[in-house]
């Protein structure tokens, strides 16, 4: 049915989804409590390091994904008979 609306593959996207959303901002949690302790353990500096650790995630994530070539491969050639 075209009007039907699948609600299991539904959740599953949703949950793929969460799942990765909480797999980065644990992630950025830990790189976050590493920059803290590096720097002393600094009072009142919790966004600072938050966010840095984000950048670095976030950069590190697109860095290794594989690039996609635009360019699409030559068509083979044939031999004539």
């Amino acid at each position: 049915d075209c009007c039907s609306f699948n609600f299991q593959l539904w959740n599953n996207d949703m949950t793929l989804a969460h799942n990765a959303i909480a797999g980065r901002d644990q992630r950025v949690a830990d790189l976050a409590f590493r920059l803290w302790e590096e720097e002393g353990r600094p009072h009142g500096r919790a966004e600072d390091h938050w966010l840095r650790a984000a950048v670095l995630v976030d950069h590190t994530a697109s860095a290794a994904k594989p690039a996609v070539s635009a360019k699409k491969p030559a068509p083979k050639k044939t031999a004539k008979k």
